[in-house]
């Protein structure tokens, strides 16, 4: 479970400068309507929100003890697969600008 949530505080943070990179050089649009809304507003609300979720990511790994439940587990698989596919969507329009 530790390395799952390091994994997605870590992805969250790649995630993070891409898609604002990708925003602010007009490549791509937020897709989550949430997000979308906060980068709207103003981007330092979307990089705070952003953040924030890595940083609880990693304080529920060092600092607050989680009992593991199955919906944990389900929960936290489902997001690592979903952030493994937004990474492969990133990388492949970062392959297609760049060439």
């Amino acid at each position: 479970m530790k390395t799952a949530f390091i994994y997605l505080a870590i992805v969250n943070t790649i995630d993070l400068f891409v898609t604002l990179a990708g925003l602010e050089l007009g490549f791509i649009k937020e897709a989550n309507p949430l997000m979308k809304n906060l980068y709207e507003w103003t981007p330092v609300a979307f990089i705070g929100v952003k953040l924030m979720f890595s940083i609880l990511l990693l304080c529920m790994v060092f600092l607050i003890p989680l009992k593991t439940t199955k919906i944990l587990k389900g929960a936290t698989c489902a997001a690592c697969l979903l952030y493994t596919f937004v990474m492969i969507l990133h990388s492949t329009w970062i392959f297609h600008v760049t060439n």
